[in-house]
């Protein structure tokens, strides 16, 4: 089995004018996955506003300068847009790694903690990566613990229940600032999916005057028709931000559609009236000097990690009931990892065994003269009776002894003992299925625990 690791940065180490650097749209992560594979067995590309990780698995036998060396190139390559961010890189390998993708498909790294967007967007890397050929045995079985995992903090705790993502606190930064949206026209740029979510919530907080400009007017009439409020094109941006007192962009063009130059002019014909600009978009949409101009606030992504922070002290509770719910999924998982890898050894010892007891019934069988088949079949059926029974209880131990550190020991000794031969693809062993947990399809929500072909995460669901 091959080691996973994770390479990445998030908004917990490095600032948003990095991580827009370094983001890359969905259209180039299957060639980028393509690029890391180069390095490593299987490659997985997690890219979205607060995170950039590489998750990628590396052969076990690899020796300690060649592993150094593969890791290296593959943060090279990550940051290749920026190499002075490799100084807020993380790498976490092994446990670590697993946990820190639990964490993350959780809710639990986010910067709204408990936000619901991240699954989706793990599940799209997975989905990419899926379709461009590079995830195998390890990124398949990690992911289905992930998926399991997000899904019982969601249905067991509280984390999610209330309205929590980057658009929930834009939205609840706009009523901090000026109460009653109601009175208040709001202009939003673009119209994907986290204006759908902004204006949703911009509906639940009595926003009434919603304006809605994208580039592809079709979008923005078809958010404007299903949720209210009238459809721009780009064009319109300028009158649009005279009249509007809020703003939350979310186009991610590459390019500042919002510039100093466009606020100035805006500015003037508005006489003085406060303008909030609210960016949640990566790369960002608006230019971070619009801000020197008086009368203009503007909040980027790291600029509203202030307001998620209360957030976090609500949920606190929440947190530790998912973390819970964390560890023990690891412990599950690595319980499985251990006794995946006892069965070869299980497997080769019955095989053995039960070949020895077939041997012998076959040799005596012959001196017995005057059995009946019925008898014979009876003398055959006991030399196999005594195999499994002798089996039995050290077997029984030996798959006892797989959560605790002795369980590959065990597995060692007996492969000595009994100068045992594995299969170079040994099957599993149905014995080892017994009180596992979760075993249905990652398709309906629930988990395989080592899947031998791809699962298919669900791109409809967040």
């Amino acid at each position: 089995m091959s080691d996973l690791l994770v390479i990445g940065l998030s908004h917990h180490t490095a600032p948003l004018d990095v991580r827009e650097t370094l983001a890359i749209a969905d259209s180039s992560v299957g060639d980028f996955c393509l690029q890391a594979r180069k390095l490593c067995e299987e490659a997985m590309l997690v890219s979205t506003c607060n995170r950039v990780e590489l998750y990628v698995a590396l052969p076990s036998q690899l020796s300690a300068e060649d592993r150094d060396d593969r890791l290296s190139a593959l943060s090279a390559l990550l940051v290749r847009p920026r190499p002075a961010a490799r100084s807020v890189l993380y790498q976490h390998q092994g446990a670590q790694a697993l946990k820190h993708l639990l964490r993350v498909a959780c809710s639990l790294d986010s910067l709204v903690v408990g936000e619901s967007q991240i699954l989706g967007q793990v599940k799209a890397a997975y989905r990419l990566a899926t379709q461009a050929g590079t995830t195998g045995p390890t990124l398949h079985a990690a992911l289905s613990r992930a998926f399991l995992t997000a899904k019982r903090v969601r249905t067991e705790t509280p984390i999610g229940r209330a309205a929590a993502s980057v658009a929930s606190v834009a939205v609840h930064l706009a009523q901090q600032i000026f109460g009653e949206l109601g009175k208040q026209p709001v202009l939003l740029i673009g119209a994907g999916k986290m204006a759908e979510l902004c204006a949703r919530h911009l509906k639940q907080a009595g926003a009434d005057s919603l304006y809605i400009a994208n580039r592809t007017r079709s979008r923005a009439d078809d958010l404007a028709l299903r949720l209210g409020g009238s459809a721009h094109d780009l064009s319109e941006l300028e009158p649009l931000l005279t009249k509007a007192a809020v703003v939350i962009s979310s186009t991610g063009a590459g390019v500042p559609l919002v510039t100093p130059e466009l606020v100035s002019r805006v500015m003037r014909a508005r006489r003085g009236r406060w303008l909030l600009l609210i960016d949640i978009a990566v790369p960002r949409d608006i230019d971070p000097h619009v801000a020197e101009q008086e009368n203009v606030y503007l909040y980027d992504l790291d600029a509203l990690s202030d307001v998620a922070a209360g957030n976090r002290q609500e949920r606190s509770r929440a947190i530790g009931q998912a973390e819970s719910i964390l560890d023990e999924e690891l412990r599950r998982y690595a319980e499985r990892a251990v006794l995946d890898d006892l069965a070869p050894v299980i497997k080769a010892l019955r095989v053995k065994a039960q070949a020895i007891a077939k041997a012998e019934a076959a040799r005596v069988l012959p001196r017995l003269g005057g059995l009946s088949e019925r008898d014979r079949t009876l003398v055959a059926g006991l030399a196999e009776s005594v195999v499994n029974k002798l089996l039995h209880e050290p077997l029984t131990n030996l798959k006892r002894a797989a959560a605790e550190a002795e369980g590959p020991d065990l597995a060692q000794a007996l492969r000595r003992l009994f100068a045992l031969q594995l299969s170079l693809e040994p099957e599993g062993d149905p014995a080892l299925d017994e009180g596992s947990a979760h075993s249905t399809s990652v398709a309906s929500g629930a988990e395989t625990a080592r899947p031998a072909a791809p699962i298919s995460p669900d791109p409809g669901s967040p």
